[in-house]
């Protein structure tokens, strides 16, 4: 739903507003969950190998960000994080990109990125702006 918001309507999403679309049994637990990662500074969720300690780990990432816009530094401070690394910067880079789309990518990242197998950059965002656009 986190990213899904971004992606729509061009804005980071609030995730305790995203708890509400949970069963109501598990309200709680979220609220609690995502008012940790908002409050406490990213280097907190080390180890965060369990699911729910990545996402924290990946929204603190975020939510201690300086300014807007800052995908580049939203990544690096998610890795910065250690630990389960992959999973965190995935995490923050799905709602990072989401929200900031492919022009935030620094250009020599984008070259490095490929698809499967022998797809190139443009053709996943190609199949980005379909999947967007229906």
């Amino acid at each position: 739903l986190a990213i899904r918001h971004a992606v729509l309507t061009g804005e980071m999403p609030s995730l305790l507003d995203l708890v509400e679309a949970l069963p109501s049994d598990r309200h709680d637990f979220w609220r609690g969950v995502v008012t940790a990662a908002e409050r406490q500074e990213p280097a907190t969720f080390n180890p965060n190998g369990y699911v729910v300690t990545a996402l924290q780990a990946a929204w603190s990432a975020i939510s201690h960000l300086p300014g807007e816009g800052q995908l580049v530094a939203g990544l690096e401070s998610a890795i910065a994080i250690g630990n389960d690394t992959d999973t965190v910067a995935s995490i923050a880079g799905a709602l990072l990109g989401g929200r900031w789309g492919h022009s935030a990518i620094p250009a020599e990242w984008r070259e490095l990125v490929h698809g499967w197998p022998g797809g190139t950059v443009d053709q996943l965002r190609e199949l980005a702006i379909r999947a967007v656009t229906g």
